[in-house]
């Protein structure tokens, strides 16, 4: 008997019994259900880290921190040799901070380009004429960052002194009309001194963000009003005068000369972390999200593989009441010259004809609903226009590949007591 034979001939028996077959083929398709949506969610995962860090972090740059700890295990809640380069970091937790001479210091590094203190400073409000009072927060623009403009945006790559660049959840909020009508408009910021004192400072709205999803914020809306690094950090010093925290900052952005250059920025990073400093490349950072999906992707994989293994066993009785039931048929096949290889491709065949079923149901209902679903999942966890679950069609394919591979090999045990069954005693089976 040929194969073609085989496969058609297994296929009719597989129909005679369809409410079995499809039952077992549904088992199967619980495993390739959740091994889909498990590698969709974690292509899209990965795809999103990997715009998150290119939205966010300027590729040729390095984070700094005076020590490996912030970058590594958010500081220590030990007690420490006293160091005036020593801040809380939130209740228990103490955090060297990086001062002026390691700043100088860096910048003396092989194959440094430049070094930017980080400066973020919490504003006490943020308002307009004819708005209202909202919180806020002030950094520093940094031109080697994607931003994405609704309206205006900033001449020479950078901003000058009283300028600002406005996130869009303000608009409405401070009084304007959209965002074409903000731009050169003056807001008004204010800071509290952490010793006492309150200072308010005019700036000119020269450009609107268009907050992209990809960006890191923890709230609801974005908060981070951009200026000029020499505003950044007169802000930054006036309200932290006269604390440990003037002119000391927990990271600094170094620019590395051609650092998109991996072998340069590998080579000045290691050199950095010899001297004692924490730090960490874009690459560094998307290696760890990719690290973290991984993981949970693996989590995952268990409880498919575990369905699997269920479906497995599920084949294996589904055949074995198979070959009971024929009996009488296998003998008759035998009787008439069929051999004992072909009897038992037969029962292979309709394992993988069942496991084919099974991936094919699993594999598809993920797909469809994944696709249906894409955009409302999308809204719910502040994906944006990004997707969560994306179907490689080469995985698709492999999985269905490794299902029926399964199922095949499931077939193997049934198929060889078949195979082994007497003619003789196979017709005399009631």
């Amino acid at each position: 008997m040929i194969w073609r034979d085989i496969l058609l001939r297994s296929a009719r028996t597989l129909k005679q019994a369809k409410v079995r077959t499809l039952l077992t083929a549904l088992a199967l398709a619980v495993g390739g259900f959740t091994l889909t949506a498990t590698l969709a969610a974690a292509n899209g995962a990965r795809l999103y880290g990997s715009k998150l860090v290119d939205t966010n972090f300027d590729p040729s740059s390095l984070i700094v921190s005076k020590s490996t700890d912030l970058l590594s295990r958010n500081g220590s809640d030990k007690p420490q040799p006293y160091s005036t380069d020593y801040t809380a970091l939130g209740r228990n937790t103490l955090i060297e901070e990086l001062s002026q001479a390691d700043l100088n210091k860096l910048a003396q590094f092989p194959g440094v380009e430049s070094v930017f203190e980080d400066y973020s400073t919490a504003a006490l409000y943020v308002t307009a004429q004819g708005g209202g009072k909202y919180t806020g927060t002030t950094s520093a623009y940094d031109s080697y960052v994607t931003h994405q403009f609704s309206a205006g945006g900033v001449t020479n790559s950078n901003l000058s002194n009283n300028q600002v660049v406005l996130p869009d959840d303000y608009i409405s909020l401070l009084g304007f009309k959209n965002a074409e009508d903000a731009i050169g408009k003056t807001i008004t910021i204010a800071y509290r001194q952490t010793l006492g004192g309150i200072e308010e400072k005019q700036f000119n709205v020269v450009g609107v963000l268009t907050s992209p999803s990809t960006l890191i914020n923890p709230g609801n809306i974005d908060t981070t009003l951009l200026v000029s690094s020499s505003d950044a950090r007169g802000i930054y010093n006036y309200v932290n005068a006269g604390t440990i925290n003037y002119d000391r900052y927990l990271t600094a952005t170094v620019r590395v000369k051609n650092g998109t250059n991996p072998t340069n920025l590998a080579t000045t990073e290691a050199a950095i972390k010899k001297a004692g400093y924490g730090a960490m490349s874009a690459k560094d950072l998307q290696a760890t999200i990719t690290q973290i999906v991984n993981v949970l992707q693996y989590i995952i994989l268990v409880f498919g593989l575990i369905a699997l293994i269920a479906s497995f066993f599920g084949v294996v009785n589904t055949q074995y009441i198979s070959v009971l039931e024929r009996t009488r048929e296998i003998g008759l096949m035998k009787a008439l010259g069929m051999s004992s290889g072909v009897v038992s491709r037969l029962f292979v065949v309709e394992a993988a004809w069942i496991g084919v079923i099974g991936a094919l149901i699993g594999s598809g209902v993920a797909i469809i609903l994944g696709v249906s679903l894409n955009p409302w999942i999308s809204s719910k966890i502040g994906f944006g226009s990004n997707r969560l679950l994306i179907f490689h069609p080469i995985q698709v394919l492999g999985l269905i590949i490794f299902l029926t591979l399964i199922a095949t090999i499931a077939g193997l045990l049934p198929a060889r007591k078949a195979a082994k069954l007497d003619p003789i005693e196979a017709l005399r089976t009631e």
